[in-house]
């Protein structure tokens, strides 16, 4: 009787010192995973005594369709164009045109290629394109990105004040975005009949 007293405490002792060590592993299996989904910032983590596991790099991720900043345009402000002459709320995405601003009584000379009539929705594509990789492209590489309006009409402010007038974005969605800033004298942006489809930007 005495010996098995002493077997079934003996038994008892070797399950308790089993729980503890599956206990010890089961927490540190439980603080690798909570770790990992945590994202923590070193190279590696250690799920055991003498193991290390690699975590993943993290993606660097770059700007897509970004505004030629190096080009001579003047950038439109707006909450998403992103300098774009696009509506504040607008973004210049992957795959599409992108229209800018010139400097003042210029033009711009970039637009859709196959867009030759003013019908829709050829007639939104002006600008730069934006290729599927987020890298924009010059849709006519030889010709530059302004050129000089005819230059036959100009506008004098005589009012207190810096005045502003607006050119449409065309092609684009002719909305009134690119301003002159007349201080005093100002040349205005005036196409030729070589500008697109034979239309005029007002």
């Amino acid at each position: 009787m005495k010996t098995t007293f002493i077997l079934a405490v003996f038994a008892a002792k070797i399950a308790s010192i089993a729980s503890a060590k599956h206990g010890d592993t089961h927490l540190r299996g439980l603080e690798h995973r909570h770790l990992h989904h945590k994202g923590r910032a070193t190279s590696a983590i250690e799920v055991g005594r003498g193991s290390q596991v690699e975590e993943p790099a993290l993606e660097k991720r770059t700007g897509q369709c970004q505004f030629p900043e190096d080009a001579g345009l003047i950038p439109i402000s707006g909450s998403s164009n992103g300098g774009w002459a696009m509506s504040p709320d607008e973004c210049c995405e992957p795959g599409g045109y992108c229209p800018y601003a010139c400097p003042p009584g210029q033009i711009s000379m970039q637009w859709d290629p196959e867009a030759t009539s003013y019908t829709y929705p050829q007639s939104m594509n002006g600008g730069l394109y934006c290729d599927k990789d987020g890298k924009i492209k010059k849709p006519f590489p030889d010709k530059p990105y302004c050129v000089d309006g005819t230059g036959n009409i100009g506008c004098q402010n005589k009012v207190p004040g810096n005045i502003a007038i607006c050119q449409t974005v065309l092609p684009g969605n002719e909305a009134m975005l690119i301003p002159t800033d007349v201080q005093d004298k100002a040349i205005l942006a005036i196409p030729g009949p070589e500008y697109w489809a034979g239309t005029a930007a007002q």
